[in-house]
């Protein structure tokens, strides 16, 4: 009697985990995917704006830097060195009020009400990464 108890038991907890599993699942593709679409666009776009791929050499698409969380958002790219661009200091935004918030020999960081770049020496590509992520205390806490 006690193994069949226990046997019960195990098994309710199963179906009970994998019900909330799969209902949190499907709550988050139906009613979150929809967002995080629309931001990871918005921070493309202006991303793309901020460094064009007519005056920068671009190194593919942008992609998601470090996506720990739904709040914790960033897209960045890769920008390869050519005779314009030699040091970190020639990349930075080109269109848009930025200002120069922190620097060091290895990061420079830009920011505006919105958004915050952070550019940084890509040691194995011999370029530069350049992440865009929302101006807000949480992505500092991230970063």
């Amino acid at each position: 009697m006690k193994v069949k108890t226990i046997y019960s038991v195990g098994w309710y907890i199963f179906i009970g985990c994998f019900s909330v599993w799969l209902i949190c699942g499907l709550n988050y593709k139906f009613l979150f995917n929809d967002a995080v679409e629309q931001s990871r666009m918005e921070l493309t776009q202006a991303l793309n704006t901020a460094f064009p791929r007519e005056y920068y050499i671009i190194d593919g698409e942008p992609y998601d830097s470090n996506r720990r969380n739904l709040i914790s958002i960033g897209r960045s790219i890769d920008i390869k060195q050519d005779l314009q661009h030699m040091d970190i200091k020639s990349i930075k935004p080109l269109s848009g009020n930025w200002e120069l918030v922190d620097q060091n020999e290895n990061r420079f960081v830009y920011e505006n009400p919105s958004y915050r770049i952070y550019v940084t020496k890509n040691t194995k590509d011999n370029g530069y990464i350049v992440v865009l992520t929302r101006n807000n205390w949480l992505e500092l806490l991230h970063l």
